[in-house]
């Protein structure tokens, strides 16, 4: 049976992924008060975490998928993120899939130069310059909103490299825990590319959060000799699903 969580306490069986942890992170930075951010659990087999109209779903094995496909689309949920495991027991179409990456302990590091949570607004058109074909940056406002909030409460964190004045790289973490983080943008500006920027930022990054465990999405096709240059080992696969229609069964 699936309830409402209307306090952390209900979250803390979930942990050791990517999905947890971006569950967790986002109790904690919007609490349970709001009505665009709602929480459930399905016993101790599955959480979730409805923001806005985006899912995630942390499920064991076990879970009772017939009773998450009927209750996703009935709480207003449009996609859903959840691991490719628990996407293959679910009968809604794949929109994406790609691959969760781990790093344990990451190696000390300390970069020089760093501006430590830049404004969204500075980060923003790095990401842009940024766009490419499995990458498309969201929209301003509500990823202004989001980090800016994140960051406030402590369940966000950004990094980046400045030169002149401009910033030719940033990582952002967009999720927090006591004891995981989830790395969601690394990017560098074309033509600053191929002097390490990336690698020392990621780094930088990393060492900064008291956490022994780091997570990357990694789309299918991009970046996987980057981030294993890093010591990032697969995890699991992952997939984005669209809620608007069930597959032909």
């Amino acid at each position: 049976m699936i309830r409402s969580v209307e306090c952390k306490d209900a979250l803390v069986p979930f942990t050791g992924n990517a999905f947890a942890c971006r569950i967790r992170a986002t109790a904690n930075a919007y609490g349970f008060i709001h009505p665009f951010a709602r929480f459930w659990v399905q016993a101790r087999q599955a959480a979730m975490c409805l923001l806005d109209d985006a899912m995630i779903l942390d499920a064991h094995p076990d879970a009772d998928f017939d009773e998450l496909a009927e209750f996703f689309p009935a709480v207003g949920a449009r996609i859903l993120l959840c691991s490719g495991a628990a996407a293959r027991s679910l009968p809604f179409p794949w929109k994406q899939a790609g691959e969760v990456m781990t790093l344990h302990a990451p190696q000390p590091f300390k970069g020089e130069g760093i501006v430590w949570n830049p404004s969204p607004r500075l980060l923003y058109p790095l990401l842009c310059a940024c766009q490419a074909a499995q990458f498309h940056p969201p929209a301003f406002e509500p990823f202004y909103l989001d980090l800016s909030h994140r960051t406030r409460h402590g369940t966000a964190c950004s990094a980046a490299i400045q030169e002149g004045n401009s910033l030719v790289a940033c990582a952002i973490c967009s999720a927090w825990t006591e004891d995981a983080a989830v790395l969601s943008a690394v990017a560098v500006q074309p033509e600053a590319r191929r002097r390490g920027l990336g690698t020392n930022i990621v780094r930088t990054l990393a060492t900064s959060l008291p956490v022994k465990t780091f997570y990357i999405f990694r789309a299918a096709g991009e970046n996987e000799e980057f981030y294993q240059s890093l010591g990032f080992t697969r995890h699991c696969g992952f997939a984005e699903l669209s809620l608007q229609e069930r597959d032909a069964l």
